[in-house]
């Protein structure tokens, strides 16, 4: 069991990572922001 949740354990990050990538493929907006410890977080800053 041990190592199925090894294998398993970058399973979000990995999605995260993908969904940056499509959602902001040239990193100007930075729309999913990592809060450490408490998980993700999504913000669109106003445009002006």
């Amino acid at each position: 069991y041990e190592q199925d949740h090894d294998r398993d354990s970058n399973v979000l990050e990995v999605f995260i990572r993908r969904l940056r990538q499509k959602l902001d493929p040239d990193e100007t907006l930075k729309p999913i922001e990592t809060v450490r410890g408490q998980g993700y977080r999504f913000h669109v800053p106003p445009s002006r």
